[in-house]
């Protein structure tokens, strides 16, 4: 008899042991998806270029023949509005290998404004086209696309002009 206590008393003690063992764990799970979750909503988390990446506003640029896509995806769980801070709803820049600027354009849309947030829903997208000059000559530029919002969206890609 006094072995099946004892039997009884260690199971019992190994139970209480694992079950403790689980609640630090969620604990501290919790608090991880706490704090990553106060980096994203105070914005100070960087913006992707690319993938799938949960939590955050991911900003891709993608460069076609003779214009550029500039999209902000809401990769997050909950609705985001976008309210812009500036006088331009986004701007883009396009610069040679050496860094110098060739070509800068700011863009305000009226649909845009602060009166009228741009709102993601999960998993929803807004895009903006982006005009290349045609008068660029041949080489390699990089192309910065902004959009002016708190937190500021970049997306950054390089380019080769070829003419035959």
């Amino acid at each position: 008899m006094p072995f099946i206590r004892l039997s009884l008393f260690l199971i019992l003690i190994m139970v209480l042991a694992a079950c403790n063992q689980q609640e630090q764990n969620n604990e501290a799970s919790d608090k991880s998806n706490e704090n990553q979750g106060n980096i994203n909503e105070n914005g100070d988390s960087s913006v992707s270029s690319g993938g799938i990446v949960a939590g955050e506003l991911e900003a891709t640029l993608q460069v076609e023949r003779d214009h550029a896509i500039f999209k902000i995806k809401n990769q997050t769980e909950q609705v985001k509005e976008l309210i812009l801070t500036g006088k331009t709803s986004y701007e883009y820049v396009i610069t040679n290998e050496d860094g110098e600027t060739i070509f800068q354009k700011a863009q305000s849309k009226a649909q845009y404004e602060q009166k009228h947030p741009i709102t993601l829903k999960q998993a929803e997208e807004v895009e903006f086209k982006l005009q290349i000059p045609k008068k660029l000559q041949q080489g390699t530029y990089s192309l910065t696309a902004i959009l002016h919002t708190e937190p500021v969206l970049k997306a950054k890609t390089t380019f080769t002009i070829e003419k035959n």
